[in-house]
């Protein structure tokens, strides 16, 4: 997963905001943002802003 498709979008696993919430309608939890999905936080952003996610920071 190394080229183009890494510098488009952060991994969420691998920032200090994501949480998973054990919740299985909203597993997924971006503490930075403030919000719960039950995609990937990344692609919630992706998909809502058009833009990448600008809270990304790594653990």
């Amino acid at each position: 997963m190394n080229g183009k498709k890494n510098k488009e979008r952060p991994d969420c696993f691998r920032c200090r905001f994501l949480r998973i919430t054990h919740e299985p309608a909203h597993p997924y939890e971006c503490r930075g943002m403030g919000f719960k999905s039950r995609y990937l936080p990344c692609l919630e952003v992706v998909r809502a802003s058009g833009a990448p996610c600008r809270m990304f920071s790594p653990k």
